[in-house]
């Protein structure tokens, strides 16, 4: 999957209560590792696993939308 600058990854607590937030400065692509429920996934930044909006995921070429 995608993500354009300026999306917001989120570290998450236990009750879904953000820790810490890192805020993309290139567009750049990541593997979903998790797809969860309330509108967030995991995904695999820079090493880390981070949450990121469903919405602010966009399918790379490769992908057709709905995968």
């Amino acid at each position: 999957m995608y993500l354009p600058i300026g999306v917001r990854l989120y570290k998450m607590a236990d009750g879904q209560i953000p820790l810490r937030y890192k805020t993309i400065s290139k567009p750049t692509n990541v593997l979903i590792m998790d797809k969860r429920d309330r509108g967030y996934c995991t995904v695999l930044y820079e090493g880390e696993n981070w949450h990121v909006p469903t919405e602010d995921l966009y399918p790379t070429h490769f992908e057709k939308i709905g995968d």
